[in-house]
């Protein structure tokens, strides 16, 4: 009998699969849903300004779901190989987040004509004490 088998294979592996990805896996779909949002709006946005919409740039997104993906899943390695005491998977999410949620509200600024984004880091920068 090989050490091996299938059986042993699936045995440890599936844990260690469900252990490494958990904590991640509310990080990556809410990367895809602020990506899914990003491409319906930046697509809506685009006609209302009267561009022509092709699919190059909305084939961005496939990439960026892969890369931002990816980027999630090699900073969890990070954080359980080498940093422990850094939440690098949370960090690197977040900023992320950041970028497809500033995308999104840009878009909606533009096709409500309210400037949501400007508004929220008003609120931000006065929560902070950084008024200016």
């Amino acid at each position: 009998m090989s050490a091996f088998n299938i059986k042993t294979l699936l045995g440890v592996g599936i844990p260690y699969v469900v252990f490494f990805f958990t904590p991640i896996a509310w990080s990556i779909v809410g990367i895809g849903v602020l990506l899914c949002a990003d491409l319906f709006t930046g697509i809506r946005a685009a006609k209302a300004r009267g561009e022509e919409i092709r699919s190059k740039p909305m084939g961005r997104t496939v990439g960026k779901m892969l890369y931002y993906g990816l980027a999630i899943i090699i900073s969890r390695v990070m954080e359980l190989a080498f940093i422990p005491w850094l939440p690098v998977s949370q960090l690197t999410a977040g900023y992320i987040a950041i970028v497809e949620f500033k995308s999104n509200m840009e878009n909606i600024g533009e096709l409500t004509g309210t400037d949501i984004w400007t508004r929220i880091k008003e609120v931000i920068e006065s929560s902070l004490g950084r008024k200016q």
